[in-house]
């Protein structure tokens, strides 16, 4: 071959062409890996009722009209303010092998849902709000979300990229419950599945288990694309050897990306097979709450492994999880209730001054045995995630799972510092292990019974969405503190 072929033009023009070829190759695959600097899924848990906090609406802790009647426990609140998240609140026991995954955030408001609630926090109002950001038809228990909420959003973009057989799966704990917080656009909520076996047969009916390893024809991909590799290397090292110094800077940054690329190639062995849960035995949902069986104790973990399982077969890249404000009734309860709702409620008077100073004790095992016990179901999600590998990580590494309520404190109907709780890692954009206290007075009051905040559920979203690799700069309506 003449010099003139290996001329500097030439050399452009090959170069080009591998420029142009590669990432396409990339975006082929991308289904196949997932940390490629954004996250791949996004999962809301929603528990209903809020936390053990007592944060009132005026931003103060406790009832400023009523000094002493509250628990005035602080159970979500982690062992230190500093940046790490070292020492988890007790709410948050059961999350401990996860720390490292967790970005707590503190300080953090519903806007929307105190500035249209009808006395600053409502149920049907700030459930309408929390994933929406929205204006809503009312301030009351009727309230109806004119927007669709922050999973619904990211689920019809990204099946616009790349479609699944489901743009979201959205399970729920069924029980007593006030407003919903899903909306699939304005005006319209999303339904939920809360049956384990029709959930199953709905999800799984047109799958094929793949065993324990990647399918054939994953295999058959790699191979291909391997083989598309190798012989763009062979290409690249011929040409070093006839360009000048100048240029070969452009061939080693080209033979760097392909040794990139060989090594996720790698990880298609690391893929999850694609089995289907054992939905024998399942409890039968009997409506508002009623299960058959193990009733909602069996029910809530077979509808997490339900989910992962969905994920693990690519079924969808959204989804959202719900417990509604139920009691567990088959763990210690020393104060007795008749609703979750009313547990709540009875925060709001065990204090010193309260109705019921005596039972200060037993609210508080109660209470924190219910939110541990949903916590848990929690972690079993996260350890479902934290287990299946992705690449050169897990599925929890490319995720985005979002805990939330509607409320901070649930018997104050308080939207104001609501449990914001993230976990994954996005797909290398976030760190995990973070805690990150938005409350302006946090400092000069060690305590925290001083608050003040610019922050709203508006910024966390708009933040999730570009852990997405979108660009906007605000979600919602206009009620958020600062754009």
């Amino acid at each position: 071959m003449n010099r003139a072929a290996f001329s500097r033009r030439n050399f452009l023009r090959t170069a080009t062409g591998l420029c142009i070829a590669l990432p396409f190759l990339e975006a082929t695959h991308g289904a196949v890996w997932a940390a490629d600097g954004r996250a791949r899924r996004f999962i809301v848990f929603f528990s209903h009722g809020g936390t053990i906090t007592s944060r009132h609406n005026s931003g103060e802790l406790g009832d400023p009209w009523k000094p002493g009647a509250w628990s005035m426990l602080d159970l979500w609140r982690p062992g230190g303010e500093g940046q790490a998240l070292e020492v988890l609140g007790e709410e948050l026991a059961a999350l401990e092998g996860h720390k490292g995954d967790l970005t707590l955030l503190r300080g953090v408001d519903d806007a929307a849902g105190f500035v249209q609630g009808d006395y600053g926090g409502h149920h049907g109002c700030s459930n309408a709000t929390v994933l929406t950001c929205a204006d809503t038809t009312s301030g009351g228990d009727d309230a109806r979300a004119l927007g669709p909420s922050i999973d619904q959003v990211l689920a019809e973009r990204l099946a616009a990229e790349r479609p699944t057989p489901f743009s979201s799966i959205d399970l729920m704990v069924d029980g007593h419950n006030y407003g919903e917080p899903l909306y699939r656009a304005s005006g319209e909520p999303l339904s939920t599945e809360k049956d384990p076996t029709s959930a199953f047969d709905r999800l799984f009916k047109d799958v094929t288990e793949t065993g324990s390893g990647p399918t054939p024809e994953q295999l058959r991909i790699r191979a291909q694309r391997k083989s598309v590799l190798d012989g763009v290397s062979e290409h690249l090292a011929a040409l070093k050897g006839r360009v000048s110094a100048a240029d070969r800077h452009l061939l080693d940054a080209h033979a760097e990306h392909i040794r990139s690329l060989e090594k996720k190639l790698e990880g298609v062995a690391n893929l999850a097979a694609c089995t289907k849960p054992d939905v024998g035995g399942a409890p039968v949902y009997q409506g508002y709450g009623s299960y058959t069986g193990g009733g909602i104790k069996d029910a809530a973990p077979l509808l997490v492994d339900i989910l992962l399982h969905a994920l693990r077969c690519g079924l969808t890249k959204v989804a959202t999880f719900q417990i509604a404000d139920v009691l567990t009734s088959w763990l210690p309860q020393p104060y007795n209730t008749d609703l979750g709702h009313s547990l709540g409620h009875a925060g709001l008077d065990v204090g010193p001054n309260g109705a019921e100073p005596d039972k200060l004790e037993d609210w508080r095992a109660t209470i924190l045995a219910n939110r541990s016990w949903r916590m848990e179901i929690f972690a079993r999600l996260l350890d479902g995630l934290k287990s299946t590998p992705e690449g050169d990580g897990t599925m929890l590494d490319n995720s985005v799972v979002l805990f939330t309520s509607e409320f901070g404190c649930g018997g104050a109907h308080s939207p104001r510092d609501i449990p914001v709780l993230l976990a994954g890692k996005a797909g290398g954009r976030w760190q995990g292990g973070r805690h990150v206290n938005y409350n302006k007075r946090a400092g000069e009051d060690p305590g925290q019974s001083a608050y003040e905040t610019d922050v709203s559920t508006h910024n966390v979203y708009t933040s999730i969405l570009r852990a997405f690799g979108y660009e906007d700069a605000h979600f919602g309506n206009d009620t958020a503190y600062k754009k």
